[in-house]
């Protein structure tokens, strides 16, 4: 698990919590990976420590030959605008980490509900990285 952050939880002022991640196919157009988390319908100032900092989930081995993906964030702000808002996205294969993303999003109004897609290219792997998945999908073993 990632506990390399570039800030902590106490360090939220804005109250921004995740409720959705969603990750489809762009070629073929399936849903992939849709995460929700429950949320009230009124967006209150509670700051929940660590909650929604890290994602993990397992994919099969044929996700690593897909070609282009789309990444939808919702997030929800509390009381205080938010203008600049990073957003830094790392993916791993096992503990390899494989790409890294940094975005910005711009202004944020408070007490808002805000979604965002990012559509991207995923990274060729090594050829070692690609054996070892191969044996591993053989096996009909893996963490992906």
């Amino acid at each position: 698990m990632c506990t390399d952050y570039l800030c902590s939880p106490e360090d939220n002022i804005y109250n921004i919590s995740f409720s959705r991640f969603k990750i489809r196919d762009l070629e073929g157009g399936s849903v992939i990976l849709d995460l929700k988390r429950h949320c009230p319908t009124e967006i209150k100032d509670v700051i929940e420590l660590d909650a929604g900092r890290f994602i993990q989930y397992h994919f099969s081995p044929a996700f690593l030959s897909l070609r282009e993906i789309g990444a939808t964030l919702e997030f929800t702000v509390g009381g205080k605008a938010v203008n600049k808002f990073r957003l830094i996205e790392r993916h791993y294969f096992r503990d390899l980490l494989l790409k890294t993303f940094d975005f910005e999003i711009g202004f944020c109004i408070p007490h808002s509900r805000n979604t965002c897609e990012h559509i991207y290219c995923l990274p060729d792997l090594d050829s070692h990285t690609s054996e070892e998945r191969e044996r591993e999908r053989e096996r009909g073993a893996g963490r992906y």
